[in-house]
């Protein structure tokens, strides 16, 4: 007789069943014995072992491994639901965790032995019995793991939209066929809720904060991208039942949260922390030591936030609609608590009390726990499946064994054992299933070698193989699966065309990890046809029109471009452009685009012509001068191979001489594209591409004319231009110089530009040809040429212009160049997803402005890329229709494309030459709006106020008191009921969820940041100052009437038609709430607003915080911006000179003394000049004037305004003593009467 026992030292100090053979049972003895772990040794045997493993996760492969190593000639089939192997590793894992995916290549190593083999996409149940597995083989291991997730049971769970599984949300990120249509809303709430408090729930957490551009580097499915832009969640509450002390999340996940560049966190209540944190273990110690210090991101630095809510239990999810499946308004949970001590218990289990607690949100996330199923047919071979714990019976080691029933004793089932989640439960992480499933292969290997019982035998998958073929299931080898995998890797996206356009979107999507991105060009070089043929000006985006694509991709890549510019020092010179107007007609011209510039927010002015004359005097214009500061020049071919560089260094292929011959779209793009290429060496080739980005340039038309049916055709045009070298040394402005356009032309006319090393030169003109590679300079437009160069350039010597080259823009007609309304036949760009060709991206007349465009070119392109994953083809759909087995090879993405917008802020961003650290203006403050942003009449108000409240409630309930107003007010409460009832931290949070607008006493509103803290004062809501003090009154003689509270102890309150007022009009100002800092950020829109009722609102910001806020006014202004939540801030104004002298900005006496100073030095000047004079009769004559009454009279006038001025000082200083003593009066009254309050009591 042979005692057996498994063995794992992770399992050590647990309850075991000793266990003997004898005879045909198995006798069991329930007792406590120390463990011993197997060593691995090859087992010699009569027979060949084979064994079958159900499912081909981490728990699968590694006891394979195991096994392998441990039995020799043993042969492993491994059965998988899915087509392809790894099961959560490739799945579940988050697409920023890669390196948790390093144990694929050892599972790979694993599936290289001969005696391995991968039978995927086969359903236990379905296409095999569970008891045909047992006549087969010797043993069946069941490490399928977990395949479905725990749910609340709570109301609401399964009937409002919203209510997601954190299960399904990650498989669907991560690309899980069955989880393709899950398609969550992530665009109708700000603040997610995750019910959950593991690392699942924090990867959940990350994924909706991480910024977007940065899951692009990752393998997360193209599908959850596109919805991930989209998102506006701002903000993530993970919820837990239980306290700090008992999360299951780790270290890791936590700090990866924290350190996130764009999210804060919400500090915990400290109160729910062990006090002697040092006392802990070693890992809760390190765990709690990183909750207590947070986010090293203050609040008013980002805009994403998230919070770990303890002690809360889900009891409802709510919605004020009673239909089916309406939307989610808000999660109901109850308080709970761990009483005494036992707070700090890991093990502490949770009571439950009557506090409720709500947080409002239309987007949840359930996150309670993975639980393993049951397969078909269990029951039928004797093993037992604990529904309530999700496991299968196991004696702990991995054996399956049958309960005892009637009395009788538990029995062992013979050949049958588990590992993984599906053993021991949904909890650790891969680590833990390693040495689970090493613990369960040495039981095998030990009842191996002892000669224990398993099952008959067989030859396995070949015998089971002819079962399978006879019901048409398809299965997947692992040669197949190697096939798959290499597929997903080469099948990529190409672009056609190397100029700088294609160059941009080529390294924007060679940043994608797990495709290849080809980028292929029919010259030798990059470059060398359009983009190194213009003019190298950074355009501003000032000629076409509002809606037009240029302007959109031309106001965002100029700044793109000239951030990139700076991060990799490509030479650039902001050397800004003049237009000219000579005469009436042309003035007015210029007129209208300087509104134009105004309302797409592009920076232009008007300068006199004395001005102009100073600063260049060789350039004419009769009439006037328009400004754009933002345009500038580029070195385009250091510019081009900079963008080669990065594509190349991550991975993206170039292939020049290489020239697309003919496109073929397999299945109208659904199975991508065949392009047939020739070399340079006339070798064809053939490539398979997802998706096809045409922006070949000049040859772009005819590309996508050899693709699209006859009726979508386009015709291409050529406009070539030609430029003019000057090779005088005068005039040389250092100014680009360009005339008003002249209506309906195709160009902006012959301008004047220059290169990196300041050579002038002039073009291009506009000549049609038919011949795009008709790059020659046709000398006769020279003169024409010169005839319009000489209207603002008279000076220049006609003789030094020669000829120099020519480029072809291509076009997609002959209208105007500039967009002046309706019959001007003006082109946009054309870039398009072509419908019916799926992953096919169209750009058609990309010219000017498309070097300065071409990486804001190249977003759009990714972002319509990402949108153009692959359907489902025709003929997967009729197989699967057809077949009985659903089809997991297929693709599982969807186009279809969720183009709702939520009303997100719109923030103008005034930015200072010199700190504003002045404390009067440090003051909350407000500033009217033409169009505000709080007009719903369902909008609810919190009221804060001095004390007593009861004045203000008494005010508010007056019969007088406008009733629509009053209904909105929703709560009233004074500063100090404040203080005393929301100084937690989570009462705090639910005040601010409770109400849409919070105004405050204006004699209060200082008061408020040290008592409600990061929880407002990092939202948008943070308290309004709004007066409630009536108006002031004087008598007759024009004296100020000072008005005494009715009480002693209260404040003097308006009445309520003032105060009703003063509500109605602090609703409609935008909040200035500024910190010392030379920035000052003022919410003054929505994204719903129209563009002209944003340009209504700036104008009167900007007048308010300049005049109101700002410290010498504009002079200390550096620059004006608006931006939305995502969006770069386009400027509005900029200062033309970055600093100023300092006592432009600085304040009081150190102003006034560097001010007096200067006037000496001048004095002093003054009189140096005059005694440099040469001797002579004039200055005789001079000094004669300057008699001793003149200088006595200048000495009076100057002390007289010297008196003035130390006049006003001393009366300011008077009037900031006596309102500080009035504070401190105030301040000593209010601690008075909380000591007499205390003495009551």
């Amino acid at each position: 007789m042979n005692q057996v026992k498994g063995s794992s030292s992770a399992l050590r100090k647990i309850r075991i069943l000793n266990l003997t053979f004898s005879g045909e049972r198995w006798q069991w003895n329930t007792g406590f014995s120390r463990q011993r772990r197997y060593q691995s040794q090859v087992v010699q045997n009569t027979r060949p072992f084979r064994m079958a493993v159900l499912g081909s996760g981490p728990a699968g492969f590694y006891s394979t491994y195991k096994i392998l190593q441990g039995i020799d000639n043993a042969t492993v089939d491994m059965y998988e639901s899915l087509p392809v192997p790894f099961g959560l590793v490739r799945y579940g894992v988050a697409p920023d965790h890669p390196e948790v995916k390093n144990c694929q290549d050892k599972f790979t190593e694993v599936a290289s032995s001969p005696n391995f083999n991968f039978i995927g996409n086969i359903k236990v149940g379905q296409d095999v019995l569970l008891k045909t597995f047992t006549k087969h083989y010797d043993a069946i291991l069941f490490a399928y793991g977990a395949s479905k997730d725990r749910k609340l049971a709570i109301p609401g769970e399964n009937k409002l939209a919203g209510i997601y599984s954190a299960r399904d949300f990650v498989g669907w990120y991560n690309g899980l066929p069955e989880f393709s249509k899950l398609a969550p809303r992530l665009d109708i709430s700000d603040t997610a809720v995750i019910i959950g408090q593991g690392n699942v729930a924090l990867d959940v957490a990350r994924t909706l904060l991480k910024d977007v551009d940065t899951l692009r580097h990752t393998d997360m499915s193209e599908q959850a991208l596109a919805t991930l832009s989209e998102s506006k969640v701002k903000r993530v509450q993970v919820v837990g039942r239980r306290g700090p002390m008992q999360v299951s999340f780790t270290i890791k996940e936590v700090r990866e949260l924290m350190n996130l560049p764009s999210v804060t966190f919400d500090p915990i209540d400290r109160d729910l922390l062990p006090p002697n944190v040092s006392s802990l273990p070693r890992t809760a110690k390190r765990l709690t030591k990183l909750l207590i210090e947070g986010s090293s991101r203050s609040p008013t630095e980002v805009r994403k936030s998230w919070a770990l809510n303890f002690l809360l239990s889900p009891v409802r999810f709510m919605s004020s609609k009673a239909t089916s499946f309406s939307r989610l308004e808000s999660v109901d949970f109850k308080r709970t608590k761990i009483s005494g001590a036992a707070r700090f218990d890991p093990a502490a289990k949770v009571e439950w009390t009557d506090e409720e607690y709500f947080i409002p949100t239309s987007l949840a996330f359930r996150s309670i726990g993975y639980q393993s199923e049951s397969l078909p047919g269990m029951s039928d071979v004797g093993i037992d499946f604990d529904e309530r714990r999700g496991i299968i019976t196991n004696d702990y080691y991995g054996r399956l064994i049958s309960p005892a029933h009637g009395g009788g004793s538990e029995k062992v089932l013979p050949g049958m054992y588990c590992a993984g989640w599906v053993k021991r439960g949904p909890a650790g992480v891969i680590a833990n299933t390693m040495e689970d499933s090493f613990a369960t292969a040495e039981a095998i290997i030990a009842d191996w070698t002892s000669k224990a019982p398993f099952l008959g035998g067989g030859d396995g998958w070949e015998s089971i193989q002819k079962e399978v073929a006879a019901k048409g299931t398809r299965t997947v080898s692992w040669e197949d699966w190697l096939k798959i995998d290499a597929a997903e890797r080469s099948r990529g996206k190409l672009v056609v065309g190397a100029g700088a356009v294609g160059l941009a979107i080529a390294r924007k999507l060679a940043k994608r990890v797990g495709t290849s991105t080809l980028l292929i060009e029919r010259h030798g070089a990059v470059g060398t046809e359009t983009s190194s043929r213009n003019s190298e000006v950074i355009h501003a985006g000032i000629y076409y029109g509002p809606t037009s694509l240029k302007t959109e991709l031309c106001v965002q890549g100029k700044q793109m471009m000239y951030e990139l510019c700076d991060k990799q020092g490509i030479p650039y010179r902001n050397c800004k452009k003049w237009i000219l107007a000579q005469d009436d007609q042309q003035h007015e011209q210029l007129i209208n685009t300087h509104e134009f510039t105004r309302s797409i927010n592009v920076p232009t002015s008007f300068i006199s012509l004395a001005e102009a004359r100073t600063r260049e005097p060789d350039v004419r214009a009769n009439k006037a001068v328009l400004e754009s500061p933002t345009t500038g020049i580029i070195d385009s071919h250091t510019y081009m191979s900079s963008l080669e560089s990065d594509f190349q260094s991550i991975g993206g292929d170039l292939a020049c001489h290489t020239k697309v011959d003919a496109v073929q779209p397999l299945s109208s793009g659904a199975q991508g594209y065949r392009v047939h290429t020739t070399s340079s060496s006339e070798e064809p080739a053939s490539i398979v591409a997802e998706t096809l980005v045409n922006s070949a340039g000049l040859a772009a038309v005819p590309l996508s004319n050899s693709i699209l049916p006859p009726q979508r055709h386009m015709k291409p045009y050529y406009a070539k231009g030609s430029y003019y070298a000057y090779a005088a040394a005068h005039p040389r402005p250092k100014t680009l110089v360009y005339p008003t356009p002249t209506t309906g032309a195709a160009g902006l006319g012959t301008h004047l530009t220059m290169d990196m090393t300041g050579a002038i030169r002039f073009g291009p003109d506009v000549e049609w040809v038919d011949d795009p590679n008709d790059l020659s300079v046709n000398a006769e437009r020279l003169s024409a040429a010169l005839n319009e160069i000489e209207t603002y350039l008279p000076s220049i010597r006609r003789e030094k212009v020669t000829l120099d080259y020519a480029g072809i823009r291509p076009k997609l007609g002959k209208g105007s160049a500039v967009a002046q309304g309706k019959g001007d036949g003006f082109s946009d760009f054309y870039i398009k997803r072509e419908e019916g060709f799926e992953g096919f991206i169209n750009l058609l007349g990309i010219e000017s402005p498309g070097l300065t465009s071409s990486l804001a070119i190249a977003d759009m392109t990714l972002k319509a890329s990402s949108a153009l994953l692959k359907h489902i083809s025709k003929e997967s759909d009729r197989k699967e229709a057809a077949s009985t087995t659903k089809n997991l090879l297929k693709s599982s993405y969807s186009s279809d494309e969720n183009n709702s917008l939520d009303a997100a802020p719109i923030w103008l961003v005034l930015t200072t030459k010199k700190l504003i650290a002045d404390q009067r203006r440090l003051k909350p403050g407000k500033i009217h709006l033409p169009h505000p942003l709080n007009t719903s009449a369902t909008t609810s108000i919190c009221l804060i106020t001095c004390d007593p409240q009861r004045q203000v409630k008494d005010t508010i309930a007056h019969p007088s008191f406008p009733t629509p107003l009053s209904s909105r007010i929703t709560k009233i409460i004074g500063i100090s009921k404040l203080k005393a009832r929301y100084q937690p931290f989570e009462n705090k949070r639910q005040l601010l969820n409770e109400h849409d607008v919070f105004l405050a006493d204006a004699r209060i509103i200082t008061m408020l940041p040290k008592v409600l803290g990061k929880t407002f004062y990092k939202s948008y809501k943070k308290p309004i100052p709004v007066s409630l003090e009536p108006y002031r009154q004087t008598d007759a003689s024009g004296k100020r009437v000072t008005v005494k509270p009715s009480t002693e102890g209260s404040k003097t309150i308006a009445p309520p038609q003032q105060i009703a007022k003063e509500i109605e009009k602090t609703l409609s100002c935008a909040l200035v709430h500024l910190s010392p800092s030379n920035s000052v950020t003022v919410r003054i829109g929505l994204s719903s607003f129209t563009p002209q009722q944003v340009a209504d609102n700036v104008g009167p910001v900007v007048a308010g915080l300049v005049e109101k806020f700002v410290t010498k006014g504009w002079r200390n202004v550096r620059g004006v911006h608006i931006k939305g939540p995502n969006t770069m801030a386009l400027p509005i104004w900029l200062a033309d000179e970055l600093w100023v002298e300092d006592e432009d900005v600085l304040e009081n006496e150190e102003a006034r003394q560097m001010t007096a100073v200067g006037r000496q030095r001048g004095t002093k000047r003054k009189e140096r000049e005059l005694d440099k004079v040469a001797e002579g009769e004039e200055q005789k004559s001079v000094r004669r004037k300057m008699n001793a009454d003149d200088v006595k009279e200048k000495g009076k006038k100057r002390r007289k305004a010297e008196d003035t001025d130390l006049t006003k000082e001393m009366k300011e200083r008077r009037e900031k003593l006596r309102e500080q003593k009035r504070l401190d009066r105030e301040e000593m009254q209010g601690k008075a009467k909380q000591m007499k309050a205390v003495q009551g009591v």
